[in-house]
């Protein structure tokens, strides 16, 4: 009867002869296993490898023996023992309950209280800053009272989609000016006016839409502040500010870049605090005005005020040991 050898590499049918001579050394086979190494397919017997996979199923055997009948059991794949983990229990830690913020022990001063006027400690940059745009001002100041008087041919007006030229002053008044008020917005792909809501996706045709308003050439720039001076909502809203906790000491930033030493004031009691000033060059000034009733009390005699290139420091000095949620007090309600 036929039978099947399961020898590695040989794999062969065969008929027992039952002569031990002959039976003992017919099966020419691998008695190692194959691996796979950078692209290689190998014998660990024989070493004998080779890149494509039908030339090494073709290597003869290394080895002579005996047929194999019956299919051998395939070998458990190694499995690196796992070292037995030993859980060491963690100390217990107690739970510590955050304690209210306590209330304050030191008299909060009245609303009447006056204000202690703060010294203003100004920085190298800052002052090197303002002198350069001191120096330049001035150049630009003395050539525009040369030619203050006098409208160059060809000046464009400087009204928003205006597009007129100055040539006359019969033609500056017989050609009037349609120009937009406002300021230009694009959101969400469209492009449009603040004054007249007009809305286009297309940024030639946003470019070209007539003005909305009609009225007189503009010129010459304007030279102002930029900024209402009687609207206190928006002197607040002129520049952005925040704070954060230093252990012992709030620190508040005031983001108006270039601040006028001459122009500011800040001014602090034990709960108040005011600050007012103009940044910004000769151009373009802007004003700053806010007032805030502290969270909590500080010691007025050492907190610090630093006028920097783009913003005004304040380091306010804690008077009691508490945790400050925000800047200023919330309402109290009676």
């Amino acid at each position: 009867m036929s039978l099947f050898c399961y020898n590695r590499g040989c794999q062969k049918s065969f008929t027992l002869s039952n002569d031990p001579s002959i039976d003992d050394i017919a099966c020419q086979y691998h008695p190692g296993l194959p691996y796979f190494h950078d692209a290689y397919k190998i014998w660990s017997c024989c070493q004998k490898k080779s890149h494509d996979f039908s030339t090494f199923l073709s290597i003869p055997g290394c080895t002579r023996g005996a047929h194999l009948a019956t299919k051998p059991e395939e070998p458990a794949p190694t499995r690196p023992i796992e070292q037995e983990q030993v859980t060491t229990p963690k100390p217990s830690v107690p739970r510590q309950e955050m304690s209210k913020p306590q209330a304050s022990n030191i008299q909060r001063p009245s609303m009447d209280e006056p204000l202690i006027p703060m010294k203003l400690t100004i920085a190298p940059s800052l002052q090197a800053a303002l002198e350069k745009v001191s120096s330049t001002t001035k150049s630009d100041t003395n050539q525009n009272e040369q030619n203050n008087d006098e409208i160059k041919p060809d000046t464009p007006c400087k009204h928003a989609t205006c597009g007129a030229r100055y040539t006359t002053v019969e033609q500056e008044q017989a050609t009037p000016c349609r120009f937009h008020p406002g300021v230009p917005i694009f959101h969400e792909g469209m492009k449009y006016w603040s004054c007249c809501q007009k809305k286009t996706t297309d940024f030639e045709s946003f470019t070209a839409q007539p003005g909305c308003t009609e009225g007189e050439h503009l010129w010459r720039a304007e030279s102002r502040l930029s900024t209402d001076e009687d609207d206190l909502e928006m002197l607040k809203k002129s520049c952005r500010c925040d704070f954060h906790q230093q252990g012992s000491s709030v620190v508040l930033s005031i983001y108006a870049k270039m601040p006028r030493p001459a122009q500011t004031q800040v001014e602090l009691n034990a709960g108040r605090l005011r600050v007012n000033t103009q940044f910004g060059t000769d151009a373009q000034t802007k004003r700053f005005f806010n007032e805030w009733e502290l969270f909590g009390l500080v010691d007025v005699n050492q907190s610090t005020v630093e006028l920097l290139q783009t913003k005004i420091e304040i380091c306010l000095k804690k008077a009691e040991a508490l945790s400050w949620p925000r800047l200023d007090r919330p309402l109290q309600l009676s």
